[in-house]
């Protein structure tokens, strides 16, 4: 542990005020900096209720920082519930490191929390601006399952344009770690989002794909791949817009995992509002005891209950 006190302490003079803010439970000094307890091994805001003792507390800028020194989020505070500065910084401070070994592990990977509570209610209330999208799927129609969802337009929303591009960004490396683990005879997923996006183009594919589901009572979604084409980004990220257990009920994200000469494996991710997960869009590899096999993904939503539930669905590929 002394070697991350060395990396992350700061000077003297700010370690002080921090210490106070800390002292005087000051909620304005939230996300300014966290307090990592070595006793507890937890970190927390300024404002939590909790009182460790001085000589057991350090300070560090970032979640990230906290997370990488062996520190969990404490359970009274909920420091990864806190939302602030901008869409990009919270992008780059997600762990990501701890989220490309989940995805390699099992295919998902929570992300925590990323968008406010006003952003949630503007991407919600934007559902009904007609301008912002280029197309509305009723779901019963399809065969899909129950509820609707609408595809963004290309000048639909700038929230949305910031998440595809910044988290194209960090999940590229996993991308192109599959692409040669499962040996796939391709050119690797370029390092920007717009150089992919030309990839699609070229591919006949030039439909923007993200967009905004909306369930009711009785709705669900059928386990399913989003796929568009022959051009196919292996990853994608979900984003809860509303609460669960407030805004609806039921309507859990269900994934199933499906291995050669096995039944399916089900999982179900813990999501609340304004949370993300990343998760397989179709193969993933698994080392197993004769090299690496593919696993085939699926994802849906379980019945709503009550209430309704809005998700953002962020998908870098684009569609033909």
């Amino acid at each position: 542990m002394s070697a991350h006190l060395r990396l992350v302490h700061p000077t003297p003079p700010q370690d002080d005020a921090r210490w106070a803010a800390v002292e005087r439970r000051d909620a304005s000094a939230d996300g300014a900096f966290w307090s990592c307890v070595k006793t507890t091994g937890v970190y927390c805001r300024p404002s939590c209720a909790g009182r460790p003792k001085r000589e057991n507390v350090f300070f560090v800028e970032t979640r990230g920082e906290a997370e990488a020194a062996g520190f969990r989020p404490c359970k009274r505070c909920r420091p990864e519930r806190f939302v602030s500065g901008a869409l990009e910084t919270r992008i780059d401070e997600i762990n990501w490191a701890r989220a490309h070994e989940a995805l390699n592990l099992r295919g998902w990977a929570p992300l925590g929390r990323l968008l406010s509570d006003e952003e949630c209610a503007s991407l919600i209330a934007g559902y009904k601006e007609d301008a912002q999208y280029r197309s509305t799927v009723v779901m019963r129609r399809h065969g899909f399952g129950e509820g609707e969802y609408r595809y963004f337009n290309e000048s639909g929303s700038e929230i949305v344009s910031v998440l595809r591009a910044r988290l194209y960004e960090k999940l590229t490396p996993v991308a192109n770690e599959w692409l040669t683990r499962l040996k796939q005879q391709r050119a690797p997923y370029p390092a920007k989002h717009s150089a992919y996006r030309k990839r699609c183009a070229m591919a006949g594919q030039k439909r923007p794909t993200p967009l905004i589901l909306k369930y009711g009572p009785g709705d669900y979604n059928r386990l399913h791949q989003d796929l568009y084409g022959g051009e196919v980004f292996p990853l994608q990220v979900a984003i809860v817009l509303s609460q669960p257990g407030r805004n609806f009920s039921g309507g859990e994200f269900v994934m199933t995992e499906q291995a050669p000469r096995r039944q399916s494996r089900a999982m179900v991710a813990p999501l609340e509002k304004g949370s993300a997960i990343a998760f397989a869009v179709n193969e993933r590899p698994v080392e197993g005891a004769h090299g690496v096999y593919r696993v085939k993904m699926r994802h849906g939503v379980s019945d709503i209950r009550d209430g309704e539930r809005y998700c953002l669905g962020v998908i870098f590929h684009d569609a033909a």
